[in-house]
């Protein structure tokens, strides 16, 4: 068979194995193909990221965001069940007002942060940080009457890690999606990445995903030490390294029937180029490291400290990405016991803290500030009484945004409280028993808020998260 006759098979098999891959979700790839082409060609044509932070376990983000307005803050108290001290009140959850950091919105409205969050203090009092008050999955907007009467659709399956991760990486609790909504931004963009087309938009640092997983993109996984290298195979390597890479070499280069077990060898050949691609374009000498320290022993630095040299990396010759869509993640959020212990919620909302003012600093060294969105995403907020030793698990909750002040040329309305942060009640107008409160914000909006700047069109928002049309507002204003 001549090389060009196999390229030509290849090519081919590339394409049937990405629809065959998907199931019939893939039955309209040429459709979307030519979607995304002309979704791109609208698109603004600088370099745009967004950056997902997956807290998973569902984060406690009454604790993060605190009341601090003396009446407001009471209410928040008496619902924890007063100020935890380990040895007078150890069922507390509250943090005492004078120990919360203070920072204060445009409009003069004082809020306090968790005394561990010294890193987003920073970012919110330079309008590099925003919160999200009280959002959560919602099919449609609800009053607690209507969720008590049961007449209006509630996302299925409310308090299940599973089903409420899948619905915040869905983008939708008005229908069960197979795909992620930052996966099917990245769909209708990838045309802009003509670069290095076979690598995705979507690169995790966290493993498989729903988030990134698109219709017709694949997120693409890497260590926070960088894209794995094959060991012990080389071409320019000793003799045992030399002959177990020819070996592998001609297993890849075979000619297989079926078809499909011919792609397994195209798959894998694709798979080592596009590593040693990156691998290169990573390399300090090549310009692909960075110089802002991260804070050692914390996970998710470590993952956002990869990310900054990915979109560097990204955003060069060497890759020549226009779009590029990051998930990392924090575990421990699922804090039933120990919740105030001293490796607890506390030392999570930290390592958090710290590893967003790292990465901020990391995105101004490579003039990317302005240029990457950043915001967090979580199972579900956590009851605000204690079951005697933590929390369990609730409905809406505090997220956050990150990105360069719009006062300085950035996208992000920082320094605010965006949304109707409610009064922290046990069983308040807008919240349920143990002060399960019930969301006003939904995953959509934040979702068609990020894809809109990322450069997704408005007519294709509603397609990318079914039953946005449900809010009366789609796009939310923290984003230029």
């Amino acid at each position: 068979m001549s090389h060009s006759t196999r390229e030509d098979r290849r090519s081919f098999l590339r394409g049937l194995s990405t629809m065959l891959a998907g199931g019939a979700a893939y039955a309209l790839l040429p459709q979307l193909e030519l979607a995304g082409r002309a979704v791109a060609a609208e698109a603004p044509g600088d370099y745009r990221a967004m950056v997902c932070i997956f807290l998973f376990g569902g984060s406690d983000s009454y604790n993060m965001l605190i009341p601090h307005a003396s009446g407001e803050y009471d209410i928040y108290n008496a619902s924890r069940g007063g100020v935890y001290d380990a040895t007078s009140n150890p069922f507390g959850l509250g943090i005492a007002r004078d120990a919360l950091l203070q920072v204060t919105d445009p409009f003069g409205k004082t809020w306090g942060l968790h005394p561990s969050c010294g890193g987003m203090k920073s970012l919110f009092d330079a309008g590099e940080l925003a919160f999200l008050a009280n959002i959560g999955t919602l099919a449609t907007p609800v009053t607690k009457d209507e969720v008590n009467k049961k007449t209006k659709q509630l996302p299925s399956y409310l308090y299940s890690h599973n089903d409420q991760q899948k619905q915040w990486m869905g983008g939708s609790s008005f229908q069960s999606m197979s795909t992620g909504w930052g996966g099917r931004a990245a769909d209708r963009l990838k045309g802009l990445n003509t670069g290095t087309p076979a690598l995705p938009p979507g690169i995790s640092l966290a493993g498989n995903n729903l988030y990134q997983l698109g219709a017709s993109t694949l997120p693409y996984a890497v260590a926070s030490s960088g894209p794995t290298a094959t060991r012990r195979f080389s071409a320019t390597g000793n003799a045992a390294d030399k002959i177990r890479d020819q070996a592998l070499q001609a297993l890849i280069q075979r000619d297989y029937t079926p078809a499909l077990t011919d792609q397994y060898g195209v798959v894998s050949d694709s798979a080592i180029q596009l590593n040693l691609r990156l691998q290169t374009a990573l390399l300090p000498a090549n310009g692909g490291d960075i110089a802002t320290v991260f804070p050692s022993n914390n996970g998710l630095a470590s993952q956002l400290r990869m990310i900054a040299r990915l979109i560097k990396a990204g955003r060069s010759s060497a890759i020549g990405h226009r779009r590029q869509v990051f998930f990392a993640s924090m575990g421990g959020f699922d804090t039933h016991q120990n919740q105030m212990a001293p490796n607890g919620h506390g030392a999570l909302l930290g390592q958090l803290g710290d590893a967003l003012a790292a990465f901020r600093t990391a995105l101004a060294e490579i003039n990317s500030l302005n240029d990457v969105v950043t915001f967090s995403m979580s199972d579900f907020g956590r009851t605000l009484n204690s079951n005697g030793n933590g929390t369990d698990h609730a409905w809406g909750g505090v997220q956050l945004v990150m990105g360069g002040s719009a006062a300085n040329g950035g996208p992000l309305q920082g320094g605010r409280v965006w949304g109707d942060y409610p009064l922290l009640e046990l069983n308040g107008p807008q919240s349920l028993g143990r002060g399960r409160m019930i969301p006003t914000m939904s995953v959509g909006q934040l979702g068609a808020t990020v894809s809109s700047w990322f450069g997704v069109g408005n007519s294709e928002l509603q397609t990318i998260f079914p039953g946005l049309n449900n809010f009366a507002t789609a796009r939310l204003p923290f984003l230029g």
